[in-house]
């Protein structure tokens, strides 16, 4: 299953991203570690491209299967793809991306014709089949 909202780039929009992610995985294992992926990554589109300024906006697509889930922040950003890095965990700022890599099982980062688009995804054992 594949889901997409676009939400406009204010940092006031990230409690919507979270219950948009909340309700499509309310029943996965791992809704709670996705939903501050998402939460994360939009949180980095909106301060780090152009999705966060003047009326800019980035769409948040969710892909799920079974025992799988995918959260994709896509943007107009330039492409620049900093690495997650053991940074202080207890600064203010900057340890986005060292959440999102400690909690899902692959982070990654791809280049569109649009822009970019920065992706996490996360296992579980499917017990329902």
């Amino acid at each position: 299953m594949e889901t997409a909202v676009t939400f406009p780039g204010l940092p006031a929009i990230v409690p919507s991203v979270r219950k948009f992610v909340r309700g499509i995985l309310a029943d996965s294992p791992r809704a709670e570690d996705m939903e501050l992926i998402a939460a994360e990554l939009a949180s980095n589109a909106i301060r780090h491209s152009p999705a966060g300024h003047d009326g800019g906006e980035f769409t948040v697509t969710v892909r799920t299967g079974p025992g799988w889930a995918r959260i994709e922040v896509s943007d107009t950003g330039t492409g620049q793809w900093h690495a997650p890095q053991d940074e202080d965990l207890d600064a203010e700022y900057g340890r986005g991306l060292a959440i999102v890599a400690a909690l899902a099982d692959k982070l990654g980062h791809d280049i569109t014709a649009d822009g970019q688009t920065v992706w996490a995804e996360t296992g579980w054992t499917d017990t329902a089949g």
